[in-house]
C-alpha cells in the first residue's frame, strides 16, 4: 500500500513537471499559453498561487516547476509575488493541519520519518532566528517543513514571520537571477532550467 502511495505521488509530480516545464522546452506550446494568459490576464496570477499552494499541502508535488515557468510569463518581480502568495498560504494551512490533527494527518501530506527529523530540530530552535535558520537551509525541501513545525513547539507568530521574511528573501534573489538568464534566451534558461531539476530532484527525493 506505501509502494503503491509513493507511486501515485511520484505519476502526479512527473504530470505537474511536465506541464509546467513543457512550455520552457517546446516553442509552440509557449506561444499557445502566453497568448492564453493575455487573453485572460488573472489566469496567470490564479494558476501560480493555487498550484504553488497545493505543492505545499501536497508535500509531493514539485513546485520548482511552476517557480521556473512563471519567470518566462511574467516580470521577475509579479512571477515572485504571486509563487510567494501561493507558498505562504500552502504553508500556513500545512502548519495549521499538523498542529489541530498531528501526526495523522501530516501523515497524508508528508514524509512522517522526515518531519519528525524536522521537527526535533525546529523545536530545538523555536526563537524566530534559529527558525529562519533552519528556513533558510530547508529552502529546497520546504513543503513538508511546514508540517514538522506544526508538530513542533514553534509558536504559529515565529512560524510565520520566519517563513515570509525567509521565503520572500531567497525567491526574490531567484526570480530575479532565473530573469536575468532568460534574457540571455530559451536555450540558455532551458539549460538553467534543466540544471536546477536535477538539483531539485536529488534534493528532494533522496534517501537518507
Amino acid at each position: 500500500m506505501f509502494g503503491k502511495r509513493r507511486l501515485l505521488w511520484f505519476a502526479a509530480g512527473a504530470g505537474v513537471a511536465v506541464v509546467f516545464l513543457l512550455p520552457i522546452f517546446s516553442g509552440g506550446y509557449y506561444l499557445y499559453t502566453k497568448e492564453l494568459f493575455l487573453a485572460y490576464p488573472y489566469l496567470a496570477p490564479l494558476v501560480i498561487i493555487v498550484s504553488r499552494f497545493l505543492g505545499v499541502v501536497l508535500a509531493p508535488l514539485p513546485g520548482a516547476p511552476v517557480a521556473l515557468a512563471s519567470i518566462i510569463f511574467l516580470p521577475w518581480y509579479e512571477a515572485w509575488t504571486y509563487n510567494l502568495i501561493g507558498v505562504e498560504l500552502g504553508s500556513v494551512c500545512a502548519f495549521l493541519i499538523a498542529r489541530r490533527w498531528r501526526e495523522r494527518a501530516a501523515a497524508r501530506f508528508a514524509p512522517l520519518q522526515a518531519s519528525h527529523l524536522w521537527q526535533a530540530k525546529i523545536s530545538a530552535h523555536r526563537q524566530l532566528w534559529g527558525f529562519m535558520g533552519l528556513r533558510l537551509v530547508s529552502a529546497v525541501i520546504a513543503d513538508f517543513v511546514s508540517y514538522a513545525a506544526g508538530l513542533s513547539t514553534i509558536s504559529f507568530r515565529n512560524f510565520l514571520l520566519g517563513s515570509v521574511i525567509t521565503d520572500a528573501i531567497v525567491s526574490a534573489v531567484f526570480f530575479y537571477l532565473g530573469s536575468v538568464v532568460f534574457m540571455y534566451g530559451m536555450y540558455v534558461f532551458a539549460g538553467f532550467t534543466a540544471l536546477f531539476a536535477a538539483f531539485f530532484l536529488v534534493a528532494k527525493y533522496r534517501r537518507k
